[in-house]
């Protein structure tokens, strides 16, 4: 009789490498996307971009600017992620509401701003990026499924 082997425990960590494996794999590209996305002037909100493992923070560095090390920071971050990790993207500067849904005033910064939007980013970063998530999950899978 013809048969064949599996060895059914190492089928299923290899099955849950390459979930993880795309789970990282698409939280980075998430996380890339809406950091290039934010617009820069002083740099605060891009650099203010931080990426946690299964719990929010409240962190904010006013100080933070352009030439700062929040993608090597947010990629190691979302690569040290384990198996059922949540992984948060977050910022906590005080304009970024206004950055990402408008309703800068009348009052802000002089050709900036567009009826309320940021000029260099009128429909906001983390609503556009979602809104391409189904595309990206798929590149992602196809990564890791190389």
């Amino acid at each position: 009789m013809a048969g064949w082997s599996l060895d059914l425990n190492q089928w299923v960590d290899k099955e849950k490498q390459n979930i993880l494996d795309v789970r990282r794999s698409f939280a980075f590209a998430l996380f890339a996307k809406i950091l290039y996305r934010t617009p820069v002037d002083s740099g605060r909100a891009r650099q203010n971009w931080i990426v946690t493992l299964n719990g929010g923070s409240l962190a904010y560095n006013p100080n933070a600017a352009k030439g700062g090390m929040v993608f090597a920071d947010g990629r190691k971050m979302i690569y040290n992620a384990k198996g059922d990790d949540t992984i948060i993207i977050q910022n906590n500067a005080p304009y970024i509401g206004k950055l990402e849904y408008g309703g800068y005033g009348p009052n802000s910064p002089s050709g900036k701003t567009v009826n309320g939007f940021s000029k260099q980013a009128p429909h906001g970063m983390v609503g556009v990026t979602m809104l391409e998530a189904g595309a990206t999950m798929t590149e992602a899978i196809a990564e890791v499924g190389k």
